[in-house]
């Protein structure tokens, strides 16, 4: 009896994405072996992680030691709005010393990061080189960080194009998708004369949203399962909240126990 291949799509949420490490501490738990991943964002950065084989209690510990002011401290270098609200490099530091020098030849299985081309908005499927440089082009919301470029394009936030790489994932040869969905779904309250940030990642948010409706209505549907961390809670300001991040990583396991039953029920379906 053949097991089938099982593949990881970690969307992007900026500091909401670490609830995949919440999911991916419930899939160990549960003895499910993955395959393959694919990761926009803040999943290409928890994916690369978890795919170079660091122990993912201790990518926990790492996320928990952020409080407010480390986070200001390593994450955060105001620019002079000229190419992005946010310089990046400090960002892009942490993101280098905490992947190395690795790069893609290095992970212990298939892994691939997604991007969005800025000339064309095309996907771009990163499956080469250094790791930290794909994930920090992975990472760049459009306006809160700059491009970043990889040979002869600028590349910002996947999840622009394909903010949950479900579809990514199927092609790398996955039988079963566990996709992670962080996308705020509930319409928010606008406050009276919202300022600049929660414009910029609102109007980003629906951009999301109607891009993953149309990818998850592709016909996909017998082929995933999808983990939905309950976020709702917490607005788009979030995004940027890299500290006291236990709730999100909290909001990750529960969803991934909720969905445990059925994971297994495809898995059985796919022998």
């Amino acid at each position: 009896m053949k097991n089938p291949k099982i593949g990881l799509a970690l969307g992007g949420g900026g500091a909401r994405g670490l609830a995949h490490i919440g999911v991916l501490k419930v899939l160990h738990e549960a003895g499910i072996k993955i395959d393959y991943i694919c990761g926009v964002s803040m999943g290409a950065l928890i994916g690369a992680g978890y795919s170079l084989g660091m122990d993912i209690l201790e990518m926990e510990k790492e996320a928990n030691s952020f409080t407010k002011t480390k986070a200001m401290r390593e994450l955060v270098d105001l620019s002079t709005f000229r190419r992005s609200i946010i310089k990046g490099k400090k960002i892009f530091k942490y993101i280098d010393n905490f992947l190395g020098e690795k790069d893609f030849n290095d992970t212990k299985f298939p892994f691939k990061i997604i991007a969005t081309n800025l000339s064309d908005g095309s996907v771009v499927a990163l499956t080469k080189g250094n790791l930290a440089r794909a994930v920090e082009a992975s990472i760049c919301v459009p306006g809160i960080l700059p491009p970043v470029k990889i040979g002869n394009d600028y590349l910002v936030d996947g999840g622009v194009a394909n903010p949950t790489p479900i579809d990514e994932t199927i092609k790398m040869g996955a039988d079963l998708v566990i996709g992670v969905d962080l996308i705020i779904k509930k319409p928010v309250k606008i406050i009276d004369n919202p300022n600049m940030i929660f414009t910029l990642m609102q109007s980003y948010e629906i951009i999301r949203n109607k891009v993953f409706d149309s990818c998850i209505n592709s016909g996909y549907d017998g082929k995933v399962v999808l983990i939905k961390p309950d976020l709702n809670g917490y607005g788009v300001v979030n995004s940027f909240k890299f500290y006291n991040i236990k709730e999100f990583i909290e909001a990750g396991e529960a969803a991934a126990r909720k969905m445990m039953p059925e994971i297994r029920k495809k898995m059985e379906g796919l022998k």
